[in-house]
């Protein structure tokens, strides 16, 4: 057995767990399992990467873990720490996806798709936030910074992955996905309707971004490794 295995394993019993509890509706032990699911990936990253990470990365690590917990302890600034981690996380994940956007060159073809792209992500953006939502746990605003910053991260993933193909920008780009379903699913049934179905699919959704997140950071640092050895 690899070094890395039981790390990995445990991450995927916790994500079952995580959706059982759901399906039985026992919220408290979901919470509790979804709080082992960051630590698992954290030592399963830092295991393959031949026990390296940078402080970067660590910090993103750090506060998807923190959402976790202001989640699990349901106090009265849970809300505002919650939606401040992930916020600041898109953020630095924005920045590590346009490291490699601002090399992309583009023809008139590319920027016709990047124009359809951008539209079809706003459009979504736009048709979230302009439903009408209800006990909002954070001024309105909030929300609609929160949408932008998502969507710039996406449509630059999903360009990388379109003009460079790799396994990084793959995994990048599938991130994005997840992490679009979940949140609208997430205002939805927290803000619109409520609705069990669309709770699965958020909590779902969210586990298979921070497996992808942890594949493209790995993806990434293989590649650097393979130049620098080149």
């Amino acid at each position: 057995m690899k070094a890395n295995t039981p790390s990995l394993i445990l991450f995927f019993a916790a994500s079952a767990f995580v959706i059982v509890f759901k399906m039985m509706q026992y919220d408290s032990l979901m919470l509790y399992a979804k709080a082992v699911l960051i630590p698992s990936l954290f030592i399963y990253y830092f295991v393959s990467n031949n026990y390296k990470i940078t402080p970067y990365k660590l910090l993103i690590f750090f506060l998807f873990f923190v959402r976790d917990i202001f989640n699990t302890l349901l106090i009265k600034e849970s809300a505002l720490g919650a939606f401040l981690c992930v916020l600041i996380v898109y953020i630095m994940l924005f920045k590590l996806s346009y490291k490699d956007f601002k090399y992309i060159k583009f023809n008139f073809r590319d920027g016709l798709s990047l124009f359809v792209l951008i539209v079809a992500v706003s459009a979504i953006c736009f048709s979230v936030l302009n439903l009408k939502l209800e006990n909002l746990e954070l001024d309105f605003p909030f929300y609609v910074f929160f949408g932008i910053v998502l969507s710039v991260l996406s449509i630059v993933s999903i360009t990388n992955y379109t003009k460079n193909g790799t396994y990084a920008f793959f995994y990048s780009m599938m991130m994005c996905v997840c992490f679009i379903v979940t949140d609208i699913f997430f205002i939805l049934y927290k803000f619109y309707f409520y609705n069990y179905v669309f709770t699965l699919i958020s909590i779902i959704t969210q586990v298979l971004s921070y497996f992808f997140m942890v594949n493209y950071f790995l993806e990434k640092d293989k590649f650097k490794e393979d130049t620098i050895n080149f």
